[in-house]
Formats: structure tokens, C-alpha cells, sequence
């Protein structure tokens, strides 16, 4: 019998029937002294004095970190504890995390449902590469998912802009002819910002809302419960509908826009599960409670660059430049560019100058028009001759060709090489 409790249960036992001190201590072997102790009614129950952790200062700090995101890296974690004067190890800090994770990710969640026109969710579902016009590019598709009816929206886009996902923001409060009390996000950078040790709505999304009339709000990450409707819209969203377009032949993102559109109507048809009625009927409840769409009330969401126009009468973006008329040379205008559909307009001190459908990235075009090249022939002529010159053939010096090479070819779409050319065969 080697156990303390053991020898204190017999040595009460013994006790109780009568044996003395003595007796009880000769038959456990120890002192007298230990068996008063192990008589006494508060033995063993004192709890033993427990170290305290060189980790314990900064619980709440880490508990506040991993309440946000039970999964978040603990090397940054452990720097930044460090710099408030934590003198232990990562191992103590990855024991404890560990804790709390399983304390917080196994909390029991109540399901509960959203009131009519409060909440809309967002997401976005990266759908790999596909073959976009016959060039493989990345797909992305934005999300957007009404609370309580569950009304889905889906976008198909090949890039995840700030400008992208406003101009998807004003399509979906298009499609349903409402917008939401309230808009959920996770930490999407086009949404949220981190701004000293705090998360800061994005300028450009906050204009949106004060427009459109709808609060931004940020979930926690990684917590199916709180943005759980617009996620599992997503996984039927990538297991129903997209097996039906992969591996089609070239499409256009527009053509994918238009077959998900179809989609989502035949999805309003159907009930959703536990609740025996459609999203249609249920949407038909909740738009009433929604704010009004007023479009004129939209702001300019698209992307804005200011350029300056060359010598030559042209602005360039992404390798591909474009005529503007030459009395513009050496002023700076605006390219306002839906980054959806690829349309843009020029524009100079609030006027349009020029509208056109931008040339893909890395083409190389030059896009001129007509009127444009003879408005820079004009300006040439009249910064090149004191007086009015009689029309005749161009003269054969190399910059002249230039220019008259550029006025008869403007509807032939070159690489910029092209002016290189020009020069040497007329040197």
C-alpha cells in the first residue's frame, strides 16, 4: 500500500473501529504524526498550489485573436505577444491555442433565421481556369445571397477588382429591384481593411453603401454559422450548376453570365430544405422590407486612370494605345473603365472624348480612328508651315510618312512596332 489516499481511507477505517493511533501507524508504517494528519476531516482535499504560466498575462489578448479566427497563425501571434514582454516559448503557446480552439469550435450553434430584407451575404468562388475566348484565363464568381428568401445572384468575372466587385454589388441590387438593410463579409481585402489593429471598411465600398443605402458588415472567418447560407450556395453552385458548362467549348464570360441567369431562375422554383416553399414565394415576403433600387442614385463605380496624350495623339493601357483628337497632345484625361464588360470611356475636364471596348491586355494594338489621325495631320500641318500649303503629295521626309502611313492605315491594327518600320524604310 504505497498510496497517500490509500493509507488515509485505511487509516479512517481503522479508526472507526476502534484501534488506537499506534496500532494504525505500525500497520501502515509511518509515524503517529502521519496518522493524526490522516485523520483530520480537511486532509487531501487543499488543492495544491498550481504554477502560475509565463502565458497567463496575455490570455486575453490570444483568446480575442482566436475568438476572430479560431485558425489564425500563431508565429505572428507570438511576435506580437513578444513585443508586449512574453519571455516563453512557442510551444506554451501553441499548447494553449489548442484549447481554445476545440473550446471554441465545438460550441453548440442555434440555427436561427434572418428577418425579411435585413441581410444579404457575399462571397466569392474561385472557379480555376477556363477557356475564355479561346485564351485559358481564371474564373471568379461573386456571390451575393439574401438571408431570408435565400434569392441567390451570381456573377462570372475574370478578375476580382475593387471596381469589379461595386459594379457586381449594383448588377445584384439590379436583379432583385431592392437593396439590403445590411450586407455580410468575411475579410475580403476589396471590403476590409486592417487599419491600425483595427478592421476598417474600404473607402470605396462605404461609398457604395452610403449611396445604395445598406451597412457593411464584417463576419468572423472561418465560422460556417454566421455566413453559412451564402457558402452553401457556393458548394451547390460548384457541384450543380458548373459541371454543366466545363469543358464546353470557347465561351465568353458574358455567354456564362447568361446560362447562370437561366439557372437561377429554374433554382427560384425550388423549395428550400425544411421550410416547403420556394425562394420565389419567399422573396416575394421579403422585398417589401427591402430599400428601394434607385439607379440614378449609383455612383460611378468604375476603374479610373489618368493618362496623358502623346506626341502622337494617343493614350496607352496595357500595351494597347488609342486615338484621341490632337488638339488633346500633352493634356492629361481620365480612362474610365468598366472592368466587367471591358468598356471605357476617355474623358477630358467632365466631357467624353471617346468610347470604345478596350483591346485584351498585352495585344499590342493600336486602335485610331479616322477622324483622329486627319485632326493630327491638321495640328502638324499648321505647326509646320507659316502658310497655308497648297495640298499635295506628302513630302518624302521620314515624319511626314509617319503621319500619312498612319492616316491611310487607320482601319489595319498594328503593333507599335509598326511606326519603327515606317522610319527605316523611309530613312
Amino acid at each position: 500500500m504505497c498510496r497517500k489516499e490509500d493509507r488515509m481511507h485505511v487509516a479512517r477505517i481503522m479508526a472507526n473501529d476502534g484501534h488506537s493511533q499506534k496500532d494504525i501507524a505500525e500497520k501502515l508504517g509511518v509515524s503517529d504524526r502521519m496518522v493524526r494528519k490522516y485523520l483530520k476531516p480537511d486532509f487531501g482535499t487543499r488543492a495544491r498550489k498550481t504554477k502560475k504560466s509565463v502565458l497567463e498575462p496575455f490570455y486575453g489578448f490570444i483568446n480575442a485573436l482566436l475568438e476572430d479566427d479560431p485558425f489564425i497563425n500563431l508565429v505572428p501571434v507570438f511576435e506580437q505577444i513578444q513585443r508586449r514582454g512574453y519571455t516563453g516559448g512557442m510551444t506554451i503557446l501553441r499548447d494553449y491555442a489548442r484549447k481554445v480552439r476545440k473550446r471554441i469550435t465545438t460550441k453548440a450553434v442555434r440555427r436561427y433565421e434572418t428577418e425579411p430584407g435585413l441581410q444579404a451575404q457575399v462571397d466569392w468562388k474561385e472557379c480555376g481556369r477556363w477557356n475564355i475566348e479561346g485564351e485559358l484565363m481564371k474564373l471568379y464568381a461573386f456571390v451575393m445571397v439574401l438571408g431570408y428568401s435565400r434569392k441567390p445572384f451570381v456573377l462570372f468575372t475574370t478578375n476580382m477588382k475593387l471596381s469589379t466587385v461595386l459594379k457586381a454589388h449594383l448588377l445584384a441590387f439590379s436583379w432583385y429591384g431592392a437593396v439590403p438593410r445590411e450586407i455580410l463579409y468575411d475579410n475580403m481585402k476589396t471590403a476590409w481593411q486592417y487599419v491600425s489593429g483595427q478592421w476598417m471598411v474600404n473607402s470605396g465600398l462605404l461609398k457604395l453603401a452610403s449611396a445604395c443605402g445598406f451597412t457593411p458588415r464584417r463576419c468572423r472567418v472561418r465560422r460556417p454559422q454566421t455566413k453559412g447560407k451564402v457558402e452553401r450556395f457556393i458548394g451547390y453552385l460548384a457541384h450543380n450548376f458548373l459541371p454543366r458548362v466545363a469543358g464546353s467549348e470557347a465561351t465568353t464570360v458574358a455567354d456564362l453570365n447568361d446560362a447562370v441567369a437561366q439557372w437561377l431562375v429554374d433554382v427560384d422554383e425550388r423549395q428550400i430544405g425544411g421550410l416547403r416553399t420556394t425562394r420565389r414565394e419567399r422573396f416575394a415576403e421579403e422585398k417589401p422590407f427591402m430599400h428601394p433600387w434607385i439607379p440614378e442614385a449609383a455612383p460611378d463605380v468604375r476603374l479610373h486612370e489618368d493618362l496623358v496624350v502623346s506626341r502622337e495623339g494617343l493614350v496607352s493601357w496595357q500595351t494597347n494605345r488609342y486615338s484621341v483628337p490632337a488638339d488633346l497632345i500633352g493634356e492629361m484625361v481620365t480612362l474610365k473603365i468598366d472592368t466587367i464588360t471591358d468598356e471605357a470611356d476617355i474623358v477630358h475636364e467632365g466631357s467624353v472624348i471617346r468610347s470604345m471596348k478596350l483591346h485584351r491586355s498585352r495585344s499590342h494594338r493600336l486602335d485610331c480612328r479616322v477622324q483622329d489621325a486627319q485632326s493630327l495631320q491638321r495640328r502638324w500641318e499648321r505647326e509646320n508651315f507659316t502658310s497655308a500649303p497648297t495640298p499635295i503629295e506628302p513630302a518624302p521626309d521620314a515624319e511626314t510618312k509617319v503621319l500619312h502611313r498612319l492616316l491611310t492605315t487607320t482601319v489595319e491594327i498594328r503593333h507599335p512596332a509598326a511606326y519603327d518600320e515606317i522610319v527605316e524604310h523611309s530613312a
